[in-house]
């Protein structure tokens, strides 16, 4: 089986399940209320599939490196699919917890699976452009999702969940028949955060940053904006610049990060980051933050593939299931932090402290890159 077709089957695998995220995400929350939930209970159902997503990362690692990443792929694909099924039948509000529970582990196996399998499958001076065709379909799908469903939605009611379903399950099957079965790893994880702190703190803390920023923007950047009496279309403009600028740089910038440098391109990345959030409070014109919204989606994007491409660098590869977890696990971490944080830091000290803190851990990651990226030189002198 050529690499062609398996990256392809990973990145439509990887599509398919984002597409159900936005196609179903916003739904659910229409069929609970329906079901007489109030905005407490379709939060908290939200918060448990990134819950399960982010206790589920590790071991499913230690399942991939223990049977290799293609069938805890398909297996993930089903599951996935299985339940974004159920949402089309249960009436009781205490299953919805228990579905977006099974929902989050499913996509949990998806999501480490592939980003060890294109690790695993890519040469080393292209595996940052591979992670951003990896980020790309993570995009598209992402985008599609909420309009694909309201359509779907319209005509019948338990009609995107159905859709959602048979593409996981046609996802899985091309997986299986174009995917090369890659070998697994040493399960025994013990010391691998030991023995390679220094050199996963940099990455790691990539993946955080941006669960940080994408979780604390998507739940908190509509209610500044409304504050500031932006009207909806014109708060879905914006949002749609954010995802269209996130879409269109992710190939240039792998590209890049595989010729330039990966920490290198990073470093401008959260440098320009944290410029972006210093600038955007001052704005109050929704164009303004059209502009600032795109650029943002734009180099913010790159934390997560690039942060993968240094992971699949540093670490050997009977050790990747482990290591994806981990930075899976800490990109979950930053995602449920990140709202409740933002929200403290506007309650207590103003609303655009929605800015001015990312701002600072940004620049933060900036200085941590730095110190990390001379050592990493000082020692290579030190051996040459």
């Amino acid at each position: 089986m050529s690499k062609k077709r398996a990256f392809a089957a990973i990145y439509i695998s990887v599509a398919i399940s984002y597409l159900g995220v936005g196609l179903v995400a916003p739904l659910i929350s229409i069929v609970l209320a329906k079901h007489g939930a109030d905005s407490l209970i379709v939060g908290l159902v939200g918060t448990t599939m990134f819950a399960a997503f982010t206790l589920a990362s590790f071991p499913v690692g230690r399942a991939v490196d223990r049977l290799g990443p293609k069938p805890v792929l398909i297996g993930g694909l089903v599951v996935y699919g299985v339940s974004l099924l159920l949402f089309a039948f249960i009436n009781s509000i205490g299953l919805f917890f228990l579905v977006r529970a099974i929902e989050g582990a499913g996509g949990a196996a998806i999501s480490v699976a592939t980003e060890t399998m294109i690790s695993q499958l890519s040469e080393p001076q292209e595996r940052a452009k591979r992670m951003s065709y990896y980020a790309l379909s993570v995009g598209l799908g992402w985008a599609m999702g909420p309009l694909a469903g309201a359509l779907l939605f319209n005509l019948q009611a338990g009609l995107p969940f159905y859709a959602s379903c048979g593409f996981s399950l046609l996802a899985a099957l091309a997986v299986a028949s174009s995917v090369p079965k890659t070998f697994g790893g040493d399960h025994h994880v013990e010391g691998l955060t030991e023995q390679f702190s220094v050199a996963l703190l940099m990455p790691l803390s990539a993946g955080a940053l941006y669960g940080y920023l994408m979780s604390s923007l998507v739940t908190l950047f509509p209610l500044y904006l409304k504050n500031l009496g932006v009207s909806e279309t014109s708060m879905g403009s914006i949002i749609t610049a954010v995802i269209i600028g996130t879409i269109l740089s992710q190939v240039p910038l792998g590209y890049a990060a595989d010729r330039y440098g990966r920490r290198k391109v990073l470093l401008t990345c959260a440098v320009l980051v944290a410029c972006i959030f210093v600038v955007m409070p001052l704005g109050s014109s929704w164009q303004s933050f059209l502009v600032t919204g795109a650029m943002l989606g734009a180099v913010a994007g790159s934390f997560y593939p690039i942060g993968l491409s240094i992971i699949g660098e540093i670490v050997s590869r009977k050790r990747l299931g482990a290591a994806t977890s981990l930075f899976t696990l800490v990109f979950g971490i930053g995602s449920l932090v990140g709202p409740t944080l933002s929200g403290f830091a506007m309650n207590h000290l103003g609303d655009k402290w929605l800015f001015y803190l990312p701002a600072a851990l940004t620049a933060a990651f900036c200085l941590e890159v730095i110190i990390l990226y001379n050592q990493a030189r000082s020692r290579k002198k030190d051996t040459a």
